[in-house]
């Protein structure tokens, strides 16, 4: 995902996906939901890239 926050990212990486969706939601202004899904999305790219996880 291009100019995705690498704070959101920390979160996730860091099993804080509550917090995730929280911070995302603060940068982007959108719902809950569309952050939900966003980092749901963000959080199996992030599991791809680390299949050793």
């Amino acid at each position: 995902m291009e100019n995705f926050p690498e704070s959101v990212d920390r979160e996730i990486l860091g099993g804080r996906i509550v917090h995730a969706v929280k911070v995302y939601r603060e940068a982007s202004g959108c719902t809950l939901r569309e952050a939900m899904d966003v980092v749901r999305e963000r959080d199996a790219e992030l599991g791809r890239d680390r299949p050793d996880t």
